[in-house]
């Protein structure tokens, strides 16, 4: 099942690292709606209305949100998930007061696969976030290939623990599992102590400027992401109404995600 991962925050100007509450200043501005359609239409291949190829969807305010939605489209590994991460940020951890990366090494790896979603952790400094949700997917064996599209000024926070022999660039994913994990001092040690690799995973790095979808999408899942967008960027939510068929049954939004010229909305300019 092919998947689009898509979060708002990457159709900026420029990258916000850190969150911001109450949202950002307009100091970063999104792009226009032509650039946008030119996107979803000529490099992810997405059709608008009324085309009968539209994929159907799901509209997120924080990008946690998208991990129950992986679990539920994977079958909780039945179905082998092709995940396009449309984004500014990798969502494969911080790094900076965030230890899910120690914790999925050392301990949720050693869970038998079909039982890690329910060994995710929900509180601490290696609880599930919006900054890490995807590299939780991978160790609950969700994900068979991940295709990183990152903000052209970006791309550079990986997280090497998660790639084949910590090397971002060697275009495979192989999480391990290393029980004595906090032994570990440098990438040597990390080598080094007995540990199990987990089956690997296909990896792309690309940019919004270069990226081509290889084929359609099967569902999309689009996040809002508050904290990294300043408030004009949700001008650009309605206009992916044009492309995806969103269930808005659990949806939090007050914004019109429909075809933006079939009804009118408080959104003007996105039209």
């Amino acid at each position: 099942m092919n998947i689009a991962d898509i979060d708002l925050d990457v159709f900026l100007d420029d990258v916000l690292s850190l969150g911001q509450s109450p949202r950002a200043p307009a100091t970063i501005s999104p792009w226009n709606e032509g650039k946008l359609r030119n996107f979803l239409e000529n490099q992810c291949g997405l059709k608008k209305y009324p085309s009968t190829d539209r994929p159907e969807g799901r509209f997120i305010v924080h990008h946690d949100e998208a991990f129950p939605i992986l679990e539920a489209l994977s079958q909780n590994g039945a179905v082998p998930l092709t995940v396009t991460h449309i984004d500014a940020h990798s969502d494969l951890g911080t790094g900076f007061g965030d230890l899910s990366w120690i914790d999925i090494g050392k301990r949720l790896l050693g869970v038998e696969w079909r039982d890690r979603v329910n060994a995710v952790p929900r509180n601490g400094m290696e609880q599930i976030s919006p900054a890490n949700y995807l590299s939780f997917a991978l160790a609950c064996r969700w994900i068979a290939s991940l295709t990183y599209v990152h903000h052209p000024s970006r791309g550079d926070d990986l997280m090497p623990f998660f790639f084949r022999d910590f090397d971002p660039a060697s275009d495979t994913m192989e999480l391990r599992f290393v029980p004595r994990a906090d032994e570990a001092y440098m990438r040597e040690d990390l080598r080094s102590l007995p540990h199990t690799l987990e089956p690997p995973i296909a990896f792309q790095l690309v940019s919004t400027d270069d990226y081509q979808a290889a084929k359609p999408f099967d569902y999309v899942i689009l996040c809002q992401s508050p904290g990294y967008t300043p408030v004009e960027a949700d001008l650009l939510i309605p206009i992916f109404g044009d492309y995806v068929d969103f269930d808005l049954s659990n949806s939090q939004s007050s914004i019109y995600l429909g075809p933006v010229d079939k009804v009118w909305h408080p959104y003007p300019g996105c039209g």
